[in-house]
């Protein structure tokens, strides 16, 4: 098991929202939803595989201790910021399914 003293970095995480402006037209945007400390480290080696794709080597794995609030974390409809840039998860691996720590993989969201 990770030592709490380990989760060091903070991270934002986002869920999607729909918003409605001042005339009805609804917009997709991010609304923050949980911040907490996070265990942060690069996926092993330049690529990584996960859920049968090969994702490049700016990925990480973000390690949080869970809670309830984040029981029904998926894919599509959070996402992580962290050090001012924005992750996509790819995973979300309830570790063990012991309801002790979640294990995130995110890859970075190019800027255009």
């Amino acid at each position: 098991m990770m030592e709490v003293g380990a989760m060091r970095q903070r991270i934002t995480i986002q869920k999607a929202t729909v918003t409605a402006d001042e005339i009805g037209n609804r917009k997709n945007t991010w609304a923050d939803y949980h911040s907490c400390f996070a265990y942060v480290n690069l996926s092993s080696g330049k690529e990584y595989e996960a859920a049968g794709q090969t994702l490049p080597g700016d990925t990480l794995v973000f390690t949080i201790r869970w809670c309830e609030k984040l029981e029904w974390l998926d894919c599509s409809q959070f996402r992580i910021i962290f050090a001012g840039r924005v992750y996509n998860l790819v995973t979300v691996d309830d570790v063990q399914f012991r309801h002790q720590r979640l294990k995130m993989t995110g890859e970075r969201v190019k800027r255009s």
